[in-house]
């Protein structure tokens, strides 16, 4: 960043030369700045564009990705074309190899599996050839994509892991390494793999590669969407909501994954309103908010639309792993509206596709349908198998809320002792995930009625920044040290003014306080206090159901998304907190700010800390 403003102000008389324009451009493009990036690269290309046709090429190269990127597929197109004519009489170069890459990639995206396939085996050649690591890493990375997405997952991920763990060893560039991330978690997760997903995320935060470290908004972005199955929906939205902001200008498609995730998270929480805001942020981004938006229908008592929605998908959808996403809502839909017949279809192919993706994920999607569609159709003996294989498989994720919703269909096709142990077992579960809607349904199955309390109360969300880098450096064994440090003074500090912990994540706390006096006070001491990392602290009076020991409702996702807001150090405050407060907090930066993935705008500011 610091570069970027230098350049911003350069000396005109002593321009920089295309080198240090083109490190320039990437510098800014991970910083958060394609406007400076675009614009350093292209005075870069100006500057090798005569006498220099190979470098201007590459840099021309540069410029496309940045644009396909930011979705202007039309400019990237151009630069990908001046790329080709200025090397169409060079000998073979690098940039040869990254324009091979490039094609197989566009031959990949519009479906042409065959001839990329193909292409990737000639680049491999050439890159190999020129010695070009990044652009055979990207092909390596590519070719395995391509086959698993085809179901020969075991001849991917040979293919996909060492190239992994090429990013991991700091051997590629910084673009080859992000995107060798990204691609390698996004496949993990399409093919259901979330185990090795995770390994390589929690590897990532171990070893901390050259390039982009922290998880840049992509590898945030994936890494979200593993904590939304996992059940950790605190952490997962403080990620999601910092990747809109990162990653606004210059990547509209992973923004628009964001906000479908934000989606699905508001729609597991109950909270219905600020999920139909999510969706639609989701479809202006440019990304299908299917099988979200038919969810969020069922969830509405609108199975018929529900259905509708996801028949018109799937009669365009051709793709086996697209199909695998939107087949287990469909059965769902299906029952719903009582269309059983169409639903035990739609649960074969579901098994049918499963049989060619093997991971835990599809295998529990697979079973949970058809032990649906049994229960559905009265056939408990198949129901109870399929579910308890269902719940096996769950587990092995994990993936907690839809272990809970197996668990609630099993404990229909039980007898009535063994069902209450089910029922109440999934209503623990969604308890603690703070599944408001689930849990109101498992009391009505229980005949209980839900005895949920409405208070007031300021909320506070606490998180280390940095904590992967941190792990990375200090070492497990250290790290813990820090971390309890950390832990022991926040929860003396809690207990001083009268907090009540409501959820531990790990690196972060979630708690409540009477007043709102109580909670800003106990924010300063926290950044006060001599600590060996930087908290973000985000606190909200808001009001909340209290129901078996936690706090859910709308209140509660503000203050989530409220303490995203913020740095290590700081201590971000809604203005409805300091209008209940009943002293004066001094503040800087008051603003409006929209909360991402709930409608509405809401005045926030930030405390001075002080001394």
């Amino acid at each position: 960043m610091e570069h970027a403003h230098g350049e911003e102000s350069a000396d005109p008389d002593a321009p920089l030369d295309s080198d240090q324009l083109g490190a320039l451009g990437w510098a800014a493009k991970f910083s958060d700045r394609p406007d400076v990036a675009v614009a350093a690269l292209q005075r870069a290309f100006a500057a090798a564009r005569v006498g220099e046709p190979e470098r201007a090429a590459l840099i021309a190269i540069y410029i496309a990705i940045s644009q396909f990127g930011r979705g202007a597929d039309a400019v990237g197109l151009g630069w990908m074309q001046q790329a080709q004519n200025l090397v169409a009489d060079c000998e073979e170069c690098e940039a040869h190899a990254w324009l091979a890459w490039m094609q197989a990639v566009v031959l990949s995206e519009v479906g042409e599996r065959e001839p990329a396939l193909a292409a990737l085996d000639v680049t491999l050649l050439m890159a190999r050839r020129l010695g070009c690591i990044d652009v055979e890493a990207l092909s390596s990375l590519l070719k395995g994509q391509i086959l698993t997405s085809q179901g020969f997952v075991a001849e991917g991920v040979r293919l996909i892991d060492p190239t992994m763990a090429l990013a991991i060893g700091g051997v590629l560039g910084q673009f080859a390494t992000a995107q060798v991330y990204c691609g390698t978690i996004s496949t993990c997760a399409s093919t259901g793999d979330l185990e090795r997903a995770w390994q390589w995320t929690l590897e990532v935060g171990r070893c901390a590669p050259s390039g982009p470290t922290e998880y840049p908004g992509d590898c945030r972005l994936h890494r979200a969407e593993i904590l939304r199955v996992r059940g950790e929906w605190t952490k997962a939205e403080v990620e999601l909501a910092s990747v809109c902001d990162d990653l606004a200008l210059w990547h509209a498609g992973h923004v628009s994954i964001a906000h479908y995730e934000l989606g699905e998270i508001s729609l597991r929480r109950g909270d219905l309103a600020a999920a139909a805001e999510a969706f639609a942020h989701c479809r202006e981004h440019g990304h299908s908010p299917l099988p979200g938006m038919a969810s969020l229908e069922l969830a509405s008592g609108r199975a018929p639309a529900a259905v509708a929605l996801l028949r018109a998908e799937l009669a365009t959808t051709t793709q086996p792993l697209d199909r695998l996403k939107l087949l287990p809502v469909m059965v769902e839909s299906l029952l719903a509206a009582g269309q059983l017949d169409e639903a035990r279809l739609a649960a074969d192919e579901l098994r049918a596709l499963a049989g060619s993706w093997p991971a835990p994920l599809h295998q529990a999607r697979a079973a949970h349908a058809e032990g649906a569609v049994a229960l559905a159709t009265g056939d408990t003996a198949t129901a109870r198998r399929q579910l308890t294989a269902a719940l096996e498989s769950w587990r092995k994720v994990p993936a907690p809320f839809d272990e809970a919703n197996s668990l609630v269909l099993l404990a229909l096709a039980e007898e009535s002792a063994t069902r209450t142990m089910h029922l109440e077992s999934a209503l623990e579960s969604f308890t603690r995930l703070g599944a408001v809607a689930e849990v109101q349904r498992v009391m009505g199955h229980l005949g209980r009625h839900q005895a949920a309390d409405r208070v007031s109360l300021a909320m506070m969300f606490t998180d280390i920044e940095g904590s992967t880098t941190l792990l990375a450096q200090l070492g497990d064994a250290e790290w813990l040290k820090v971390l309890r440090r950390h832990d022991s003074i926040l929860g003396e500090l809690f207990e001083r003014h009268g907090g009540e912990i409501l959820t531990g994540t790990g690196d972060g706390f979630f708690v409540g306080f009477p007043t709102a006096n109580a909670g800003l006070d106990c924010a300063l001491d926290i950044q006060r206090a001599k600590q060996d990392v930087r908290v973000r602290v985000g606190v909200h009076f808001a009001e909340a159901s209290r129901d078996h020991g936690g706090f859910s409702g709308r209140g509660v996702h503000e203050a989530a998304r409220i303490s995203a807001l913020g740095c290590g150090g700081d201590v971000v405050v809604s203005a409805v907190t300091l209008e209940h407060a009943t002293k004066h907090y001094p503040t800087r930066d008051a603003q409006t700010v929209g909360l991402k993935g709930l409608p509405g705008e809401m005045q926030i500011a930030y405390l001075e800390v002080g001394g």
